[in-house]
């Protein structure tokens, strides 16, 4: 999906980046639109003696530190003139700050990101091709071409992935189906954990096989005393 939308001239490519964040860290499109520079940290990267060349580090993790979103709420409806407003992050006072984990993949999108476009006014790290910000309108677009582009004709008319905003849900479920503890998926989603218990209560039933196998894991139970295991019939003679 993300290379369908690599693929669209002119805006596809620095769009990249700004979807994967949604998905890999589980922003809301207002969050990741408001993503200043100083909001990533990114591990730095080692030098190769052998091939004399930067790579990426083994622990290749970086973090998402920030602490406001920029709804779309019109030009009209702001004080100077943009289309978004700031605003402290949702279920949260102003002010609090949100930390998120950044995996290896999204570690290399947000660097290439970085050295191809850099940053634009104010330090955000994603705009529109002029450099404006960018555009709800843009995004979703470029999103639904993708879709139609990546899917078959069945997929494409099916609810697959057909928000923007899905690509947060799916990963808040990977997190969930890989075991992350619901507390820390709350509290790096943004959510409440009353909230989350709601919305992803599937994924959450889901995880009873492996609870049971961590139980067994953390007992060390082999599957039964030896005292209770059948015995052979002795022949006589």
């Amino acid at each position: 999906m993300l290379d369908a939308v690599r693929a669209q001239i002119p805006s596809g490519p620095r769009l990249v980046a700004f979807l994967a964040v949604i998905y890999y860290a589980a922003l809301r499109p207002e969050e990741a639109v408001n993503l200043g520079r100083d909001d990533i940290t990114l591990p730095p990267l080692v030098w190769n003696a052998a091939t004399c060349k930067w790579e990426e580090p083994a622990d290749n993790w970086g973090e998402l530190r920030f602490c406001s979103a920029a709804p779309e709420v019109g030009a009209e409806w702001t004080d100077d003139g943009t289309r978004c407003e700031q605003r402290h992050l949702r279920s949260r006072p102003a002010g609090e700050w949100r930390r998120v984990p950044v995996p290896p993949p999204l570690t290399r999108l947000l660097r290439a990101h970085l050295e191809t476009f850099g940053t634009c006014s104010g330090g955000r790290v994603f705009s529109g091709v002029r450099g404006a910000e960018l555009a709800s309108i843009t995004y979703r677009r470029a999103w639904d071409k993708a879709r139609c582009t990546a899917l078959t004709p069945g997929e494409y008319a099916s609810p697959l992935a057909k928000r923007v905003y899905d690509l947060r849900h799916a990963f808040v479920s990977t997190w969930l189906n890989g075991g992350v503890p619901p507390a820390q998926v709350a509290e790096w989603a943004g959510h409440s954990v009353a909230v989350l218990l709601k919305v992803y209560a599937t994924c959450i039933d889901g995880q009873d096989q492996i609870a049971k196998r961590r139980i067994e894991d953390a007992l060390g139970d082999p599957g039964g005393f030896e005292d209770d295991a059948p015995q052979e019939p002795v022949e006589d003679g």
